[in-house]
């Protein structure tokens, strides 16, 4: 498989399916729901990153969910995305302290609320996922030490996409 045929696949699959539900949850009225499945894009994308195969996808995630973070979207903190956002958000429909999530004010993406939380405007929160989504994708095609981790992460679990029935 080249970088070409594997960006193809994620095109399809992950932006395509993925991403694309997490729009179609923001736009309906699921907004929450929006940021959750945005930490799990987070995560996929991790995988690709970090060239995980299916015997190590329950381990270690943690760390490269903080590595393609501190990679791609640099301007999080990753430990706090991770802890809040990612696991608080997603194994326990709770927020640890460090953001507070709003729609449709995108004056308040990233500014610090009186109490301190950082704002997470949820238009600008999709805006830095594509944009890590379309980093992550130039550096499969370009770096090809980032092609064989994804590649190799493709090869051992594949990925979701519409199949026939």
């Amino acid at each position: 498989m080249r970088p070409e045929e594997l960006v193809e696949i994620l095109d399809k699959s992950l932006l395509g399916w993925a991403f694309q539900d997490i729009e179609r949850a923001s736009k309906g009225e699921a907004k929450l729901g929006a940021f959750i499945l945005g930490a799990c894009f987070i995560d996929a994308m991790a995988g690709f990153y970090n060239g995980i195969d299916r015997k190590e996808a329950k381990r270690k995630s943690g760390p490269r969910f903080k590595d393609f973070v501190r990679e791609y979207l640099q301007q999080y903190d990753s430990q706090r995305l991770w802890e809040d956002l990612r696991c608080g958000l997603v194994h326990s429909y709770a927020e640890g302290g460090s953001y507070k999530f709003t729609h449709s004010q995108p004056q308040l993406h990233f500014i610090k609320s009186s109490r301190g939380r950082t704002i997470l405007n949820l238009e600008g929160f999709l805006e830095n996922l594509r944009e890590a989504y379309d980093r992550l994708r130039k550096d499969i095609l370009s770096k090809e030490e980032v092609f064989d981790r994804a590649k190799r992460r493709y090869d051992s679990m594949g990925l979701m996409g519409s199949a026939p029935v």
